[in-house]
């Protein structure tokens, strides 16, 4: 199986609801649906000016994802190269993204979630040149609707709209950290 097949198999599990459920295996209630998802993204409103700064912010996660790469490769001991992992998650990444985009960390982390959903959604239609992909066949209806639809519909209308205008900027920058953490490298 090839990385890109891989991935589109993290991908698909994640957008229909496979980490929905607790670990007895009943559905976790706060769990959030497509819908919710939606409504969510629908009051994140973002100017050209945070874009700028989630730019920043997203140079610097990609940082600090090749120098965890870095050490991972050349740890020595198990628990070295364990931290070394870890380092590259999100859940370390986006607080240094934070950081170097001067916005508060509620904030990036909103910003920076809403225009993953646009660009990976674009992605699957094929639309950008990114390294994502997906199998219609096998997604759920929410998904395959999501993926058919318009991907900044569920932005607000200003927002949208800055984010087509810096698209030819984030891009590259969003295919190279998905290259990076999805795909491996």
């Amino acid at each position: 199986m090839n990385s890109r097949a891989i991935t589109s198999a993290i991908v698909l599990a994640l957008l229909s609801g496979a980490c929905d459920s607790k670990p007895d295996g009943t559905a976790d209630p706060s769990a959030t649906t497509a819908s919710q998802r939606e409504n969510r993204l629908a009051q994140v409103s973002f100017t050209d000016t945070d874009l700028d700064k989630l730019e920043r912010g997203l140079r610097k996660e990609i940082e600090a994802v090749k120098a965890a790469q870095v050490k991972a490769s050349s740890a020595t001991t198990p628990e070295a190269r364990g931290e070394a992992i870890q380092a590259q998650w999100d859940t370390a990444t986006i607080p240094q993204g934070a950081e170097a985009s001067g916005l508060s960390l509620d904030r990036y982390r909103e910003i920076r979630e809403a225009v993953d959903g646009v660009f990976t959604t674009l992605d699957f239609q094929g639309k950008i040149d990114g390294p994502l992909s997906i199998d219609l066949e096998r997604a759920d209806a929410a998904t395959k609707a999501r993926v058919s639809g318009d991907a900044f519909a569920p932005l607000p209308a200003g927002s949208a709209s800055a984010l087509r205008t810096r698209m030819d900027r984030l891009v590259p920058i969003w295919s190279e950290y998905k290259n990076l953490v999805a795909v491996g490298g």
